[in-house]
């Protein structure tokens, strides 16, 4: 009986994601195992491709939040000899991004969740700078790179994780399944 009242005065919240009546100080929903609070900065996807294609003006961190560094390098990119800099910057800036050692400017971790697996099909078909895009996406840095400087294994690698992607047996580094 007294656990019935100590529950009643127990503040409570639904989960976006499953519906269920959680702790309202919880941070993992105990239903579902989603997480409640914001663990994770911006989309690591955006954030590389605008390093790609933008990446010495600074565009990748402008989306970060990280606007003093973002300055300096369209600043650099605009002088003759600032590109000298901002260029090896930007190619540093994607080998940071692809480690998953990039922070936003809150310092949180860039946000990797599988949880649209059209974004990873779309990298497994090479379309994001090549093969093995995929593999960084889901926190497989390491055969990323064995994809990078392979060709997805002369695209033979590719094309097997793009039929394990659309038939739903890929998962990333933390076991989840990647559904296409």
């Amino acid at each position: 009986m007294q656990n019935q009242t100590m529950n009643a005065n127990v503040a409570t919240k639904r989960c976006p994601y499953c519906g269920e009546t959680v702790n309202a100080t919880c941070q993992k929903c105990s239903h579902c195992g989603e997480w409640l609070i914001t663990r994770y900065g911006k989309s690591w996807v955006k954030t590389y491709l605008l390093c790609s294609f933008l990446g010495c003006f600074g565009a990748h961190n402008f989306y970060n939040g990280k606007t003093g560094i973002a300055i300096a390098q369209l600043i650099l990119t605009l002088t003759v000899f600032g590109s000298v800099i901002s260029i090896p910057w930007m190619i540093i800036d994607a080998i940071i991004i692809l480690c998953g050692a990039y922070r936003d400017s809150q310092g949180l971790e860039l946000s990797r969740k599988p949880t649209i697996g059209g974004t990873a099909v779309f990298c497994a078909l090479g379309l994001l700078g090549g093969a093995g895009m995929h593999r960084f996406y889901t926190k497989h840095v390491a055969i990323g790179w064995l994809q990078v400087f392979t060709l997805g294994g002369f695209f033979i690698w590719t094309i097997i994780d793009l039929i394990l992607i659309l038939s739903g047996n890929f998962k990333d580094a933390d076991g989840n399944l990647i559904k296409g």
